[in-house]
Formats: structure tokens, sequence, C-alpha cells
């Protein structure tokens, strides 16, 4: 991380329901950059090892009150309060404001951000009061029943791309079910999940209940996962970080929840909508500068329609709006930082020097303007062993499969270590249900792709995770199960 300029602000960790304090023992900065500039905007504190640990400590204390005083249906008003505050128009303009000069997103896209945090935590605020457990009959009267209890302390880690999300999407069930929660946003994207932190404390979640640390993985994310404090680890991420957490995690037994990276197939089959097929085919490439782990970047096109979904890929993705992201009719920004940007580009340099395959369209760098720009690149002629059809890129980087066999497809799009996604695009339901049942994916879409409503899990197979977020799938992964058995009989022992 950079040594800080004098920068406009200071972002700081968000600790029993205050900004901390600078103190000498915490006095490490860095700065965040405007990815459509390249300049320093902000800059950020670092968590010390003793703000960390306080982090930890009031969390603790913090979820057995939130617990035990507050019933289920009292943290659910809780939580449908801050919904609401995320609904205000003013606040979700806030809060686009801040993710789309964090990550580089349009604004067009940001804007959905608020109204989808308020979606989640309004979907486990209904949730919440209807856990419960079961009431057994047994045998002589006697009976046993089932207690749905929290974790206690939990962790989140964010991912940069969507950090409000991420937020909620651990925080909001973490909540509901009486954990509390450090949650470790991004170093690269940390506002939104300190503007939720101030809404969580407006609307009266205790002190504590949820806090924010800020820094990066080395400094701040691993001290969490190592500590013996917390129950579960709740992390969004790259695959080589998420083992590296399992690992660490497995020495204490902890819980564990990650959605990690994909190579996701988007199947278009000879009978598909063509011009629907190019709608998935952009939203599953092009979204957010590529940068989205669901991302289906190996398009598997049936050869019969190969040359018009290409030319109708072509045709639209030319005239698209790439720009300012703060500027209402930008529909492509820049990507998330110098770094990033320079990684994508040498996967498309591998794919046109070494793996050989045709650069159909884009592909380059936007020279005209500051800021970390691309342009969208598509690729044909691949083959399944190229190194981009094999990697997660995590950029706008398309690979173009040709096939003309429902089972080699199948066999072709299951043939990778990640499985968190999968799309199929054709207008005959049956092949479309025989099709995702046989994918070896998490999350499905069948003539759409990359839309996640809060009520239906998210999570991913193979590499690329373990456990769901949202659905309820929610309930298993935010609460343990207890057993009670009741004796109504005189204890029967063969002891005399």
């Amino acid at each position: 991380m950079s040594t800080s300029k004098a920068t406009t602000t200071t972002l700081r960790s968000f600790i029993q329901g205050k900004y901390v304090v600078p103190s000498g023992s915490s006095s490490h900065c860095y700065d965040l950059v405007n990815a459509a500039t390249g300049q320093a905007r902000a800059s950020v504190q670092v968590a010390s090892s003793i703000e960390l640990d306080a982090a930890l400590d009031v969390a603790m204390e913090a979820q057995q009150r939130w617990n035990v005083d507050f019933s289920p249906l009292d943290r659910a008003r809780l939580l449908n309060q801050a919904a609401h505050v995320l609904q205000d128009p003013s606040v979700q303009e806030q809060i686009a404001m801040a993710e789309t000069l964090d990550t580089g997103r349009p604004i067009m896209e940001t804007r959905h951000e608020a109204p989808g945090a308020a979606d989640c935590l309004q979907w486990f605020a209904g949730l919440a009061p209807s856990v419960g457990g079961q009431h057994l009959c047994l045998a002589g009267g006697s009976f046993g029943y089932t207690r749905r209890e929290p974790l206690g302390l939990t962790v989140g880690i964010g991912a940069w791309n969507y950090p409000l999300q991420s937020a909620v999407w651990k925080s909001a069930p973490a909540l509901a079910f009486g954990n509390s929660m450090v949650f470790k946003p991004s170093e690269l994207t940390p506002t939104t999940a300190l503007k939720l932190a101030e809404i969580y404390q407006q609307v009266g979640i205790p002190d504590g209940v949820f806090n924010v640390v800020l820094g990066d993985g080395a400094t701040v994310g691993k001290p969490l996962v190592q500590d013996t404090r917390p129950n579960k680890i709740s992390f969004t991420g790259s695959m080589p970080t998420g083992k590296t957490i399992y690992r660490a995690a497995a020495d204490d037994l902890k819980k564990v929840t990650l959605e990690l990276g994909g190579k996701s197939p988007l199947i278009l089959c000879h009978d598909a909508n063509v011009e629907a097929a190019v709608s998935g085919a952009m939203m599953a490439n092009w979204y957010s500068s590529g940068q989205v782990c669901s991302n289906g970047t190996r398009v598997f096109c049936h050869e019969s329609i190969r040359d018009e979904f290409l030319e109708r890929l072509v045709e639209r993705t030319r005239p698209l709006r790439i720009g300012d992201p703060l500027d209402d009719a930008t529909q492509i920004g820049p990507m998330v930082s110098q770094a990033h940007m320079d990684k994508v580009l040498k996967y498309i340099q591998h794919g046109i020097e070494v793996d050989q395959a045709t650069l159909l369209y884009g592909g380059n760098r936007i020279m005209d303007r500051d800021g970390f720009y691309l342009e969208p690149a598509i690729f044909i002629d691949c083959t399944d062993d190229m190194k981009i059809v094999q990697e997660e890129i995590f950029g706008m980087v398309m690979t173009v499969l040709s096939f003309d066999d429902e089972d080699e497809v199948i066999q072709r799009a299951n043939d990778t270590p990640f499985g968190l996604s999968a799309g199929v695009f054709t207008q005959d339901l049956q092949r479309a249900h025989r099709l995702v049942a046989q994918l070896e994916a998490g999350t499905t879409w069948i003539n759409n792709y990359n839309l996640a409503p809060v009520e239906l899990p998210w999570g991913g197979f193979k590499h690329s995770g373990l456990g769901s977020e949202n659905g309820l799938a929610g309930v298993e992964s935010w609460t343990r199960l207890k057993s009670v058995y009741v004796e109504m009989n005189t204890i029967e022992t063969p002891y005399d």
C-alpha cells in the first residue's frame, strides 16, 4: 500500500458505534485512488492490532445482549428500519456516488445497490421471527425439541466489486439471527460498509453488534481469521485466498462460508432467440467492466447460430458508451485499479500471442482519457485448453467456443475446477431444465444471466466455494441446531 498524500477525507474503522480516533499505534494510512482519473481521492487509516482486538472484544460482549435482550421480532423491526433508511432517495444517491467512486462502476449500475440492500434486510427481517425448532413426541410421554441458536461472534470479509452487497449479504442474516459481526471490507472499496454501520447505529442496533475494520488481507484479514474468538468466517473473493482462509479456520473448526471465483459457461442452443442470447452474453461479460465472479465468460454457441450471434454481438458492443462513471449516460466505466487493468491486458496479450485465438473485437486500453479504461474483448476460434478459456480473468474478456452436440457441450462446460454459475438460452423448456440439471454449478439461469434475488441461495460448487448466502439457506449458514431431550418418567438405569 502506498504512503498517503494530502487528501481531503480520511476513512477510519468503526468500532462500538464510533469512528476510531487515530493513535500512535494506528498511524499507517494508504490512498484510495479514483479509477476514473488515477488520482488519490481519500486516505484510509489501517486498523491496528489494538483496534482489531477491541473490535472482537466489543462484538463478543454486544452479541450476548443482542441475542438475549432483543427478541427475533425486535431485531426484525430494527433491520426493517435500516431497510427504510436505504429506501430514502437521498441516501440511495449518496450510496450510488460512493460505490461509483470506490469501484469505478457506472452510476447507472450503482443506483441499484441501495434498493438491493434494502431487499436483503427486509427478507431476513421477515424470516427471523419465524425461525425456530421442532417439538417431537417420544416414548412414554417424554419429548424432545430443537433450538435454533446464533453462532455468536462472526467475521465477514467482503469483495471489492460489490462492496455494499457483500456487507449486507453477510450482516443482514448474521444480525437477524442474533449474531454480531466484525466486517472487513476490501481495502479498495471500504466506503459503503462504513455507511451501512452508520445506518445500523442510526436505527438503534446496539453499539458493537456491527463493527467495520479497515485494511488489507495481510494486515487485518489474516489476524481476524486466525483469532480464536470468532465462530464463523464468511468470505467473498478469490479461490487462492479462500483456500488459505479455509485452512486457517480449520485450526479452530470455525464454520466457514466461501463464495469464490468462477469461469462460468453460458450455453446458447440452436433454437435460442439470438437477440436475447446477445443480451445475456453482454450482461454476462460487460456488466461492471467484467469484474463479476459469476460472469459467463466461456460462451458456448451452437454452430448454426454462431455467425448471426457474433455479428449482432459486435454491432451492439461497438456503440457502448465508455467513460466517466458519474455520467448518467455511461454504460462501461474503468477497471478498479491500474494493477487489475494491467493483469487483464496481459491475459488479452496472451490470448493473441500464445493461445493464438482470434481477437474479433476490442481488447485495447483507451488512451484518450485518464483512468483505467479498457475496451471489451471478444475472442473467437477458441479451444477449451487455452489459458484465456481456463483461468478467471475478471475483466471484459469473452471467449466464444462452438458446439453442435448437447452431450458434448455439457461435458466441456463442466470440465473446469470452478462451479459457481452457468446459463442456458433456449426456447425449449424441456431442454433448458435438462441442461441445468447436468451443469455442475451452484447458481444457474435459464434465458437470463447474473440476476441474484435474495430469495434464492447463492453459492458455488467445487473450487467456487462452500455454503450459500441468502435464501432459506441463510438460516443454516448463520445458526446452529441444539437438541433437547425432556424426560417425563422415572429414570431407568442398569445401575442399582
